[in-house]
């Protein structure tokens, strides 16, 4: 896999998969540590290119992405249209800060699972 992940085993093998990708290393720390505890096995990327350098390398394997919306380079929507063009299997669940109903509805009609605001 690309460079700059953290992965967190805790969860059984044969849980959910779940990949965080959020620039926001608090953020993306505190929610990997709390899908870890209740048994996931998650991973974190820093931004929207890792995602797309694992999807073009052919190494994408998640059952769940958690995505952020507002990421310097790749945002959160180019990475959704991606990850819906090459792992059209796994679910999409877009945060951010700024969520709001024109975000949800281009979120949804592109392929997400679920839109959440972040806390």
């Amino acid at each position: 896999m690309p460079g700059h992940q953290t992965d967190r085993t805790g969860g059984k093998q044969d849980s959910a998969r779940i990949l965080i990708v959020d620039d926001d290393a608090g953020s993306r720390t505190i929610l990997a540590e709390v899908l870890s505890r209740r048994g996931y096995q998650v991973q974190e990327a820093p931004d929207g290119f890792w995602v797309s350098r694992a999807l073009h390398a052919g190494v994408f394997s998640f059952d769940l992405v958690v995505l952020d919306w507002k990421m310097p380079g790749l945002d959160g929507l180019a990475v959704l249209q991606q990850l819906c063009s090459f792992a059209p299997e796994t679910l999409v669940i877009l945060i951010s800060i700024a969520a709001d109903d024109q975000l949800r509805l281009e979120a949804l009609s592109l392929g997400a699972f679920d839109v959440l605001r972040k806390p």
